[in-house]
């Protein structure tokens, strides 16, 4: 392992904040690539990457998202499942492919296969000097978003990534992971309650003070707080009739 790899994931935050600098053809280029050469299972690369610079297009896409940077940043990707692909090669040879990819595995496999790629990208943006962000806020209305770019059935939009020179006034920090104990589970998985409250708790308590120094005192929140204030709403019922619609999990 290379400890400037190490280095650099330790650096990661979020950035929202670009400089009007477009990313040239050639960085686009050597990103996709970057992503390319992730881990796919089984070599199915199941997975597409759809480059935005056509201004009215990232509006529309704002529209769907809510967020200002899905516009200002250097460029924007979106990151789709594509199984057009392989459906095109199910209707010229004499096996059955469609069980497979209309299939939950079939979904599972094309979702890791995204995540690998664009954490590819990612990690070659940020070594490159760029800041990114991913934009989950897409699936806010995949109908839309599949509609705004023409995605064909066996296709759906699964995030963006914004990127670009983050701006001098977005100095953030990168925000702290839960302790590596509560995460890392060696031969089989410990789920000793009390021992998994604790570090929750110790760790609730580092949220907090890392919101009160960063805001000034203005926000004081716990990890625990944050999250069962966002998974207590319901979040995009609309997915799963969404996916039906695009060909996925029919079996």
């Amino acid at each position: 392992m290379k400890q400037s790899v190490y280095d650099l994931t330790q650096q990661h935050r979020s950035i929202r904040n670009f400089k009007d600098e477009p990313l040239s053809d050639e960085t686009v280029k050597q990103l996709v690539e970057a992503g390319q050469m992730a881990s796919t299972s089984s070599y199915v690369q199941a997975y597409s990457i759809i480059g935005i610079r056509d201004p009215e297009i990232k509006k529309a896409l704002k529209e769907v998202s809510g967020q200002q940077h899905v516009i200002d940043n250097g460029y924007l990707f979106v990151f789709v499942i594509d199984y057009y692909r392989h459906s095109l090669i199910n209707e010229e040879v004499e096996e059955n492919m469609q069980d497979s990819f209309e299939s939950a595995e079939g979904l599972l496999v094309g979702t890791i296969d995204v995540a690998l790629a664009a954490e590819n990208v990612a990690l070659t943006a940020e070594d490159m000097g760029y800041g990114i962000v991913f934009l989950g806020s897409l699936r806010n209305n995949v109908a839309r978003v599949s509609e705004i770019l023409d995605l064909p059935e066996h296709v759906f939009p699964l995030f963006g990534m914004a990127i670009g020179v983050p701006s001098e006034d977005d100095q953030g920090s990168p925000k702290q992971r839960l302790p590596f104990e509560h995460v890392f589970h060696e031969n089989k998985y410990n789920a000793d309650k009390v021992q998994q409250l604790n570090q929750i708790k110790d760790y609730d308590k580092d949220i907090q003070t890392y919101y009160e120094q960063r805001t000034n005192g203005q926000r004081s929140e716990s990890w625990s707080q944050q999250i069962a204030k966002m998974m207590s709403k319901k979040s995009r019922p609309d997915i799963l009739d969404r996916l039906n619609q695009k060909g996925f999990i029919k079996k």
